[in-house]
């Protein structure tokens, strides 16, 4: 057994499953694809369900792969124990109904084994086989030869695979005697044992039955296999050490860690924990932001932040007083490139999104944790555990603390939070996520009502054509599969699906709108309102059956509306030509998030941290519009993904491509991988317009934007805008318009300033009568009145006009409402303020009872108040508080 290197070990695995046939794939996201049920891969076999299950006809039977994993459960884990981490990559080989146990128990025993692959000594392996697998029990002794002393039965908790109903069966695993030292030193200790000494390397699955759920098992005629052995674990056994903080890769990072915390590990507890922490989350964080994902609030964005946060928490507590995890990045990508390409493609844009989050937390910690702490001070005085759910709220919606890392904080300090207090606080934003989520779960009929469908998947011919003749294969009245489905009495008929042999109708896929068009025969006439397309690659055409009758196995005529597909080829050309503008604009971290074209608009998702300008988006329009006039020919052709890479085509992220992929070229000023459809010149599209820019999340910036006679629709619109308000305005004609405009604002500004004389005299007036009835306390007049339709400009001149006319000390409290604003103004004349009056002490205490704040000078003070209601209260208030100040 020799020393290697965790990527050679990779290759090395991958390698050996080749040369046995297996077809060697790239690891997939770790984004689940068209799989509600995951939040991210976690496990080699989760992105190949559909296959397992005869879903999808894999891309070859035996398949090898390397996966990245995430797996979440136990974060607060991780750190504390060198045993846990979040990122791990899982070794896998694949049979979908091919071979199975003779074939793969030997395979694992040579690769482990053999001086050509790991050359590990025989006696240190021992397998578990389940208690009732005499198949296996027989090949790996019999067979391969395993001496019995090496060979463990156990149960079904710990040597069968199940989940509910469906494939299951009985496991094999391998384990690595790490020797007396790592052990119990049990006289029982032996696989199964709860210490460190026999560890687990490879799991072999037989999934060899068929699960009721109800304790019931049918044998498959074709079983599946289904193994994992995780890298880093094989990586421990190679190199001879204790745990995967020690293997070659992961050590890089945790190097780098030490050297920017000046720390060394494994030199206090405590400080290892910080080291662990970080070293394992920014390997998860950058993988995760690779493949498109954001740090957010919700779902795996959440579980971004949580991890991103945790380990800028731990830099503090190691001393690091600067934002420093996008340092780390870099070490990562080194670490994993031969592997992962995609890391050093994205490097810029993976620093930027850890770089932007880290800085919005390095903002708020410092004040998060002192706020925390006062928390948690304040509970150990009052002899309580338990943090609000409030104050948790607080803390996460103000400093951005999520909720388990405030958690974990509480739980280090021996406390408890209160989780239903804060969720009920969040409960309205739960509601909204939830209810996006269900928004991009599959439809139900997608997989129920067409999953049973033996035909050959639809073949789409709509690049070619927008005129087909297809055959019927499947109906559906969206409740059961039907032979047939006609009008209900000569009424259309809502809610047909059609699935045909062929069709020229694009499906909803890639945020590109599905065609509208028509389905026609002799015998019926259907209107195809929305196509979409199954797992299994079944065109499902949501139809208005609006006469006759429609049967399986009838030929139709299929006829796509070519106007409404140009008008969304040309939005969706002119989304490309906007990706290239922006990144020549803003900058080569622009990456597409998300986009949607339609008949009537596009709009455009992109990674930026900052709202476009006006300039830019001005900028962005022109280069846009002069790409249109160009008329650049638009060219579409498949090639090699690799060729397609060295053109310097763009990918989405998170997506996954096959060896062939479609590239949309425009003259090589953008070369983009998309299935759409697109105009053939760039003239085509007739000019764009940029309608407007926002924020759809944090660092997502998104454009709405309309193209051809969409961009002449909403031109004519703001024409006939323009003449109604010049009609109002009574403008000769639309020209005329500014200068009429400037007309009327003057003339209402000279009104506004005759209204305020006015007011202004009619307050003079009444400023003389104010005093007539005017309480007395200690020789100063208090009066205090309320007056409706009046500002606060026009209270301040009456208190200008009060103070200027009083020869006696005097104090006035007076309250105006203009419109929805509530004012109030005091004034103390020099008099009044000779006996210890003053007006901005006056105004706080008073506009108190109202709900305002205010404040001033000793002679003038202004407060906004919130409670009309209260306003009678406040002006009943004012003689005391009055006589108060001045001691009586």
């Amino acid at each position: 057994m020799q020393w290697t290197g965790l990527n050679e070990l990779r290759e090395k695995y991958l390698s050996f499953f080749e040369s046995k046939g297996h077809l060697r794939l790239d690891s997939f996201p770790l984004v689940p694809k068209n799989d509600p049920s995951l939040l991210l891969i976690n496990s080699g076999m989760a992105p190949m369900k559909k296959w397992f299950l005869a879903q999808e006809e894999p891309p070859r039977h035996r398949v090898t792969t390397c996966q990245k994993c995430i797996r979440t459960p136990d974060i607060e884990r991780v750190g504390i124990t060198a045993r846990h981490g979040t990122f791990f990559e899982m070794l896998g080989n694949f049979s979908f109904q091919d071979y199975f146990k003779e074939e793969v128990i030997p395979w694992a025993w040579e690769f482990l084994t053999s001086d050509e692959w790991m050359a590990i000594p025989k006696d240190r392996l021992h397998i578990s086989v389940y208690e009732q697998d005499d198949e296996a029990y027989d090949i790996w002794t019999k067979k391969v030869g395993i001496a019995p002393d090496h060979m463990v039965r156990l149960g079904k908790e710990d040597n069968f695979w199940e989940h509910g109903s469906g494939p299951c069966g009985p496991c094999s695993e391998i384990y690595f005697d790490r020797g007396p030292e790592y052990g119990c030193g049990k006289p029982t200790c032996g696989v199964g044992c709860d210490c460190d000494r026999y560890m687990e390397i490879w799991n072999l699955v037989f999934s060899q039955f068929d699960a009721d759920g109800k304790g019931h098992y049918e044998r498959l005629a074709r079983p599946n296999i289904d193994t994992g052995m995780g890298l880093e674990r094989l990586a421990c056994v190679m190199q001879n050490v204790g745990n995967l903080f020690e293997v070659d890769t992961v050590q890089s990072v945790l190097h780098h860690v030490e050297r920017i915390a000046g720390k060394t590990y494994k030199q206090d507890p405590k400080t290892d924990i910080s080291i662990r922490v970080i070293t394992d989350h920014i390997r998860s964080c950058t993988f995760m932001v690779s493949d498109g994902i954001l740090p957010s609030n919700e779902g795996r964005g959440y579980v971004l932040r949580r991890l991103l946060r945790r380990a800028a928490r731990h830099g503090r507590m190691l001393g690091i007083d600067h934002p420093f995890l996008v340092d780390l990045v870099e070490t990562v990508i080194q670490s994993s490139e031969s592997a992962y390409p995609e890391l050093r493609e994205h490097d810029a844009y993976i620093k930027k999104v850890i770089g932007t989050e880290e800085a919005n937390f390095a903002r708020t910690i410092d004040a998060g944790m002192n706020i925390l702490n006062n928390m948690i001070d304040g509970l150990e005085k009052a002899h309580q555990h338990l943090l609000s759910g409030l104050d948790v709220f607080k803390l996460n919606d103000t400093f951005g603390f999520p909720l388990d890392l405030t958690k974990e904080i509480a739980a280090e300090q021996g406390l408890e939070i209160d989780e239903d207090g804060f969720h009920a606080e969040m409960k309205k934003q739960k509601e909204r996520a939830r209810a996006e989520r269900l928004k991009k779960n599959i439809s139900g009929w997608s997989e129920d009502l067409f999953g049973g469908l033996t035909a050959e998947p639809t073949v789409f011919t709509g690049y070619d054509t927008l005129n087909d003749n297809s055959v019927v294969v499947a109906l559906s009245d969206e409740e059961t599969l039907t032979d047939a489905i006609a009008t209900d009495e000569q009424q259309a008929k809502e809610g047909v699906l059609v699935v045909l042999d062929k069709t020229p109708f694009y499906a909803e896929m890639g945020g590109q709108a599905a065609d509208h068009g028509v389905l026609t025969s002799a015998d019926c006439s259907l209107r195809v309102l929305d196509v979409k397309k199954t797992p299994k690659g079944y065109y499902v055409h949501t139809c208005v059956l609006e006469s006759g009758i429609v049967k399986v196995g009838d030929h139709l005529t299929a006829k796509v509306d070519k106007e409404y597909r140009m008008a969304i080829a040309r939005n969706h050309t002119a989304t490309h030509l906007l990706q290239a503008a922006l990144r020549e604009v803003l900058g080569d971290h622009v990456h597409q998030a998300g986009s949607y074209q339609d008949a009537s608009i596009t709009h455009f998702d992109f990674t930026h941290f900052s709202a476009v300008t006006p300039e830019e988006l001005a900028r962005v329009q022109k280069i846009v519009n002069d790409k249109i006039f160009d008329s650049m020919n638009v060219t579409v052709q498949e090639m090699p993904v690799e060729e397609a890479k060295k053109l310097g085509a763009m990918a989405l992220f998170g997506e996954k491509y096959g060896k062939v992929v479609r590239v949309v070229d425009i003259e090589g000023w953008s070369t983009e991988f998309c299935g759409g459809t697109h105009v053939k010149n760039t003239a085509q599209i007739g000019g764009f317009k940029i309608v407007s820019e926002s924020s759809v999340a944090a660092g997502i910036r998104r454009i709405e934007a309309v193209t051809g006679r969409n961009l002449l629709i909403r031109a004519n619109l703001q024409e006939a805008m323009l003449h109604n308000v010049a009609n109002t305005l009574k403008a000769n004609n639309v020209t005329a318009l500014p200068v009429r405009a400037e007309a009327v604002m003057a003339e209402n500004k000279a009104m506004s300033k005759e209204l305020e004389e006015l007011k202004a005299k009619i307050a003079a007036s009444k400023v003389d009568s104010l005093f007539n009835n005017a309480e007395d306390a200690d020789g100063v007049k208090i009066a205090s009145a309320y007056f409706t339709g009046t500002t606060g400009d026009t209270l301040r001149g009456m208190c200008d006009s009060i103070r200027d006319k009083a020869v006696n000390p005097v104090v006035a409290v007076l309250v105006g409402k203009a419109e929805d604003k509530i004012t109030m103004a005091v004034t103390v004349n020099k008099l009044a303020q000779e006996k210890g009056l003053k007006a901005g002490v006056l105004v706080k205490e008073l506009a108190a009872i109202a709900g305002g704040k205010g404040g001033g000078k000793p002679d003038f003070a202004m407060a906004g108040l919130k409670d009309e209601t209260k306003i009678d209260e406040a002006l009943a208030a004012v003689g005391a508080i009055v006589k108060k100040a001045l001691g009586e």
